[in-house]
Parts: C-alpha cells; sequence; structure tokens
C-alpha cells in the first residue's frame, strides 16, 4: 500500500511490475562476484535488459518494442516500459551475480550498490520477449516440512501472524495457526472495490469499457502507474480495475470508489459477506489514508478516538491533493489509530468466493482473469487458478489466494500479520512464504 513498502510480488504472462529503485551516484561500483549469462535465446535478451539499465542512454522506443512479443504490451504501454527502465538505469552500475534457467526463461539476479533484485525473463519460439519481472530477491527460508513445522515457525516469528487454509463451501477452515480476529490488511480492501465494480455493471450504471478520468481528487500516491499521468487522462473501468488488482495500482482505486460511490463499497462490503462492515466505516479512499495515517499526526490522533459518525466529520479537514512522500512519517503503524482497513480471515474467504460468483455472470466475465493476473508468489503447477490480492502498510502485511485444482474443491489461503513495529516487514516476502509452504503441504495431501 505505502510508498516505502512496496508488493514486489511476480507477475505471470506479458507483464512487467514497475518498481522504484533507490538512486545512487553514477560512478557507484557493484562489489558483487560477477556471472556470466549464456549465449540462449532467454539469455541474449536478458543481457540486452542489462545492457539497457547499464547504459548512458537507452535505445529508442521502437527499438525496445522490436524486443518484446505483441502480447507483452496488452498490460504495459511502451512509454510505460521504457521508463521503467529508465528508472532503474539511476541505480546502475548493475551487475549479474547468479544465473538460472533454460534456453526459454531465466531468473538473473542483478546488483547494484543500491538494490538488488531478481530479474526473470522468458521468451517465444522466435526469442522476443513475453514476460519481464523485476522483484527482491526471496528471503532465506527454510519450507515447512509439515504443519507442525509451519505452526512453529509462525509462531516463533517476531510479529503477530496467523495463517488460514478454509475450503470453500465447508463450515470450519481445515488449517487454522494463529489467531482469527481482525486484522489489517492493506490492499486487500480492493477486492471490495472490485464487488462493488462489478454490482455496478450488473445495475447499468457502469460498463467495463466506461471512462474514467484522473483529476487531483482521485490521484494518489504508489503503488501503481496512474498517479504518473496528467490530469485529465482517462482509463476504462476494465483498465483501471486490472491495475488495482494486479499492480495494486492506488490511484486506479480511488478512480473506481470515486465511479460506483463510496457507499457502493460500503454495501459490497457487506453483500460479500464481511461481519463486521463498520469497521471500516467510513470508507477510506487510498490517498485519504495517505493523509490520515501518515500526513497528519493531529488528525491521526482524532481518528483514533472517533466514532464512526466523527470520522466522517474528520474526512472534510483531509487535505487536497497528494500528500508529498518524503513529508509524511512512515515511522507510524497508522493500523493502531484505526487508520486502515480491517477483516478477519473468513472475511476474506467470503469476498473471494463471492467474487467467483460474480464471475459466472455476465457483468462479471472479466473478474477471474484481473484475479490471477498477479499471483503474489509462485506455487507449484498442481494449482490450475491462482487468484489472489495482498496488501502492505506499515507494521502489516496480507496476503489471499483463491487456489483451483483438479479433482479437489477450491481452497482460500490467507495469511495475516501485523506488528507495533512499522519497519518489522522491510520485505513482504518473509510472511508470504508461509503460503507458499502452505499450499506445497496441502498438495501433499
Amino acid at each position: 500500500m505505502t510508498t516505502r513498502i512496496r508488493s514486489l510480488l511476480a507477475l505471470t504472462g506479458a507483464a512487467i511490475l514497475v518498481v522504484a529503485v533507490t538512486a545512487c551516484t553514477p560512478d557507484a561500483q557493484s562489489s558483487a562476484d560477477h556471472v556470466e549469462i549464456p549465449d540462449t535465446a532467454v539469455g541474449a535478451q536478458a543481457q540486452w535488459i542489462l545492457d539497457e539499465i547499464n547504459s548512458d542512454e537507452l535505445s529508442t522506443e521502437d527499438e525496445l518494442e522490436t524486443r518484446f512479443d505483441v502480447s507483452f504490451f496488452e498490460s504495459i504501454t511502451v512509454p510505460e516500459m521504457h521508463a521503467t527502465l529508465d528508472d532503474l538505469r539511476a541505480a546502475q552500475v548493475w551487475t549479474p551475480t547468479a544465473y538460472e534457467g533454460d534456453d526459454a526463461q531465466a531468473k538473473i539476479t542483478i546488483e547494484s550498490s543500491a538494490v538488488t533484485y531478481d530479474m526473470s525473463v522468458s521468451v517465444t519460439g522466435d526469442g522476443v520477449m513475453n514476460a519481464l519481472f523485476f522483484g527482491q530477491p526471496e528471503p532465506e527460508h527454510t519450507p515447512a516440512a509439515s504443519w507442525d513445522d509451519l505452526q512453529a515457525q509462525l509462531e516463533e516469528a517476531p510479529y503477530e501472524v496467523s495463517l488460514q487454509v478454509r475450503e470453500v463451501g465447508v463450515d470450519q477452515p481445515d488449517v487454522l495457526i494463529g489467531d482469527a480476529g481482525s486484522s489489517p490488511i492493506g490492499s486487500i480492501i480492493k477486492l471490495y472495490v472490485l464487488g462493488g465494480v462489478v454490482d455496478a455493471v450488473d445495475s447499468g450504471a457502469l460498463t467495463w469499457e466506461s471512462p474514467l478520468t484522473i483529476d487531483a481528487e482521485v490521484r494518489s500516491l504508489p503503488t501503481g502507474e496512474l498517479q504518473d499521468l496528467p490530469d485529465g487522462s482517462t482509463v476504462t473501468v476494465l483498465e483501471a480495475a486490472q491495475k488495482m488488482m494486479a499492480i495494486s495500482d492506488n490511484t486506479a482505486t480511488d478512480l473506481l470508489i470515486r465511479a460506483v460511490g463510496k457507499d457502493a463499497v460500503s454495501a459490497a462490503l457487506v453483500e460479500m459477506g464481511h461481519a463486521s462492515p463498520d469497521d471500516n466505516a467510513p470508507l477510506l479512499t487510498t490517498r485519504e489514508l495517505f493523509w490520515i495515517g501518515w500526513g497528519d499526526e493531529d488528525l491521526r490522533e482524532r481518528w483514533a478516538d472517533a466514532d464512526a459518525v466523527e470520522r466522517e466529520a474528520l474526512l472534510a479537514e483531509v487535505p487536497a491533493g497528494v500528500p508529498d512522500a518524503n513529508s509524511l512519517d512512515w515511522s507510524v503503524a497508522a493500523w493502531q489509530s484505526g487508520a486502515e482497513w480491517f477483516a478477519t480471515h473468513d472475511d476474506i474467504v467470503r469476498a473471494h468466493v463471492a467474487l467467483q460468483e460474480r464471475a459466472a455472470t455476465a457483468a462479471g466475465a472479466p473478474v477471474r482473469d484481473i484475479l490471477s493476473a498477479n499471483p503474489g508468489v509462485a506455487f507449484g503447477d498442481e494449482w490450475t487458478y491462482v487468484g489472489f490480492k495482498g496488501g502492505s502498510s506499515m507494521g502489516a502485511i496480507a496476503g489471499s489466494w483463491y487456489l483451483e485444482r483438479a479433482d479437489a474443491a477450491p481452497v482460500v489461503l490467507t495469511v495475516l500479520a501485523r506488528s507495533d513495529d512499522p519497519a518489522a516487514f522491510a520485505d513482504p516476502m518473509t510472511v508470504l512464504v508461509y503460503a507458499q509452504d502452505a499450499a506445497a503441504l496441502l498438495a501433499e495431501e
């Protein structure tokens, strides 16, 4: 959710996760050990990307376009891709320090003095790229060998963390480790926004092709891309929904909330089975959360002590426009003041099931593709469908997955973590790997 903690989670298919890099001085050098990139089809493209982000000047957009399969640009424009590579140049010099892969796909660890990323690349049979992803390397982690082992790992974690596995249609969880109660969920609230959008399409209030206009009222801080577009730019409802889920675009989220109305999203909380929707009243936009959670100490303190009616009045005091990210107080775990969105494991299960039910209707036809664009973490091939939404803010990490496999009922897997220490989750993967372990244990049963 925040600009300081990003969900650097893998995107599948023809997609790239746009990441911000920490700038370093032009003559900064990496001390990492260099590895050779093999002379294969995918290796040649990986080397080209590496040469680009180490160059003094990027190749033209026309040259860049020839490097990618046409399907790649269904989810990102050529100028956006060009700008992303230009951002990465700010952290050069980049050195490849690890390589694994075959002729068609590879993961290369690249390091600079500022930051380290795993660069994942895949190519078509014609040797052009159809996927490119820059993400933080997965933390060191020993996969849990059993449910008891996983429980021990969660109980030993230096923060509060709980995990649930529930088969769809079953009254009790198959697995519950830790507290089943309400927890901050960050951008998982976007499941309910998506539900509100489908309901608006179903009622005829919107179509998936309806244009939405970006302006100061809906512009938010990253994560996302739409915040960089000028006022007056338009995207369709479908494009905003795709970005809201795939890269957790906050401006896209606020665009959609305005399009359907806050009341419609609050109604979706109820209709999608949230047991305590008043925990999220009044509903915050992402822009409002940045201001209240980290931008104004007095407003945050009054928010903590206020009831829903008083909080509604406080929203009128939220400043216009976008706060300066560098001026926000990222040392605060704002969820402790109630400046967040909240749900239980069971609430999130019901939300995922409700969206899958909507996906079976004409109005909800795009939903399954929207939810599966970003799987969050890598699961085994036995999982034939992965719908995902995660969330993060200072002192909170959450992940949720709707998982399908052959010859078994779908399951919803949720992980919720929180801490009084706002810096507890410098790498979201330290929490989300527990979901990988749980899915692997399920597959073994």
